[in-house]
């Protein structure tokens, strides 16, 4: 096995460990309290109006710096290691700048930006969006900030500070809304992100400390060559921006959905990114200093076996995934958020949507490695193609469906659009980098075979008539399948879990240096 490879996972089980099991815990904790709070009602719905462009361009700025930033910095340092502590600074002081002039022109602009998405709605209702909109403007420059000191420690391989940062945020946003909803309503969501966003960047400052030059003056004073504008920073800028516009494309048909229409695709669509966010985007986030470094120095072969072993790993855990989500979403549903002020109706609003978006999972979660690899590979304007006639994809049949199947259609039409971009990488990949796609189908076909079988006999074993509650027959089965699912991988040796295997064996020999 790679050793390389091992390391890489092994940086990737650290996100795992600590975004994966801890922080995106507490982001979904987050969403069982929001849940709870508030529902599919009008007033959450209003908060997801005003919340979108924010956090939108917060996604944006996240990707931009890890996109760009770390294929220059690992770049610099193998032609030039005594600059690459410029670059950063040069990145991080250009960057705040610029989001909070873009804070600034938003604010001026804001009421006609939420009334663009509010016709025809009451000015009481109006001003709820807009205060929600103008409180997340306080977080693009801190977020900001954070994103490229994060970028920073990634491509250091210094994955566990970015990680613990994060939990600041989720943290922040429940003890606000568990205190302070019943006073202040949907306002103490943005007022706990505008929190957590503060600490989040005084402890990434904390740990990146004398990695950044904090003094301008100091920067300025530096011979070395700054950050300049490139036209691949700018190509990277446009496909961060259009790429991360699906929500906000669907916003605004908040006049032609049901009622709660845009709350069940926020509910659905938090179910369906937690295990990419956990496995698919921690692993890439690991890996793309990796694929970034091997491409520059030409090592195709090994390229090719990380990209393989991705596949196996990220198949393994998502083809059973998307099953059960497509099959037992609304017993999840159910189990998470069904109390308080989210009803019966409501989960079954939920699930209807989820099961489309589960439709395009396997192939999302693999198109987010296939993404970062041609972001190493300098392919940014084949990148910006895919993305511009996917989201064009995405507004056509927004249009389309929305009249007949209202929220339903714009599930439907997120999961093409999604399907598109990970055809259109994959070939990418293949004809350009001369990397082979036959390793994802073997392993494909497999985890769906394993699959099929495997809930086929938890079906037969756990009958409906076995347990009477529909509830506890569902757990019951859920459990049942996946010990004999797992139970499969091992019997037949699979290679994901030799992976596996050599990232705790990895850990141990840590442990061992550390003690």
């Amino acid at each position: 096995m790679d050793k390389n490879f091992t390391s890489t996972l092994a940086g990737a089980s650290i996100l795992l460990t600590t975004v994966g099991l801890i922080g995106k815990s507490l982001g979904f904790i987050r969403e069982i309290v929001f849940a709870d709070y508030f529902g599919l009602n009008t007033r959450y719905n209003l908060y997801l109006v005003g919340a979108v462009l924010p956090l939108t361009i917060n996604s944006i700025i996240f990707y931009i710096t890890q996109n760009y930033f770390i294929p220059n910095y690992n770049k610099l340092k193998v032609e030039k290691s005594g600059a690459v502590k410029v670059l950063t600074s040069s990145i991080y002081w250009l960057f705040t700048a610029g989001a909070a002039a873009l804070s600034l022109l938003l604010y001026f602009f804001s009421r006609a930006i939420i009334s663009f998405y509010l016709q025809n709605q009451t000015p009481f209702d109006i001003e709820i969006a807009l205060n929600v909109f103008r409180i997340f403007l306080i977080t693009i420059p801190l977020n900001t900030s954070s994103a490229v000191l994060a970028a920073y420690m990634q491509a250091e391989l210094k994955f566990k500070y970015p990680a613990y940062s994060q939990l600041f945020m989720n943290a922040a946003v429940i003890i606000l809304v568990m205190i302070f909803a019943v006073n202040a309503g949907v306002y103490t969501i943005p007022l706990g992100y505008a929190a957590g966003s503060l600490f989040q960047l005084a402890f990434l400052l904390i740990k990146s400390r004398g990695s950044v030059i904090l003094n301008i003056k100091e920067l300025f004073r530096n011979e070395e060559k700054f950050f300049t504008i490139k036209t691949s920073f700018i190509i990277i800028i446009i496909i961060e921006s259009i790429s991360q516009m699906f929500l906000f494309a669907d916003r605004y048909f908040y006049n032609s959905v049901d009622k709660g229409g845009i709350a069940s695709l926020n509910y659905a669509m938090n179910i369906y990114i937690l295990p990419v966010t956990i496995f698919s985007l921690a692993l890439t986030t690991a890996i793309f200093p990796k694929l970034s470094l091997l491409y520059i120095s030409s090592r195709t072969e090994d390229l090719q076996n990380t990209i393989d072993n991705f596949y196996s790993i990220n198949l393994l855990l998502f083809v059973p995934v998307s099953v059960v989500l497509f099959f037992y979403g609304n017993l999840i549903i159910r189990i998470l958020f069904q109390r308080g002020e989210f009803s019966p109706s409501d989960t079954l609003m939920t699930f209807n949507v989820l099961r489309y978006y589960t439709l395009s999972l396997i192939f999302y979660s693999t198109y987010a490695v296939i993404n970062k690899l041609l972001y190493s590979a300098n392919l940014v304007k084949s990148l910006l193609a895919i993305t511009i006639a996917g989201c064009l994809i995405k507004a056509v049949l927004n249009f389309i469906l929305v009249g007949h199947y209202r929220q339903t259609g714009l599930a439907v039409s997120t999961t093409i659009s999604y399907l598109f971009f990970f055809a259109s990488a994959l070939a990418i990949a293949s004809f350009k980098l001369k990397l082979s796609n036959t390793y994802f189908f073997k392993e494909l076909l497999f985890s769906a075979a394993n699959t099929l079988l495997s809930i086929s006999i938890a079906n037969i074993l756990i009958s409906s008539d076995l347990i009477k509650s529909p509830l506890l027959n569902g757990i019951i089965r859920l459990v049942v399948f996946s010990i004999i699912y797992s139970m499969n991988f091992i019997i037949s040796k699979h290679n994901s879990l030799n992976l596996f295997q050599g990232i705790l064996g990895y850990f141990r020999q840590k442990e061992v240096k550390a003690s």
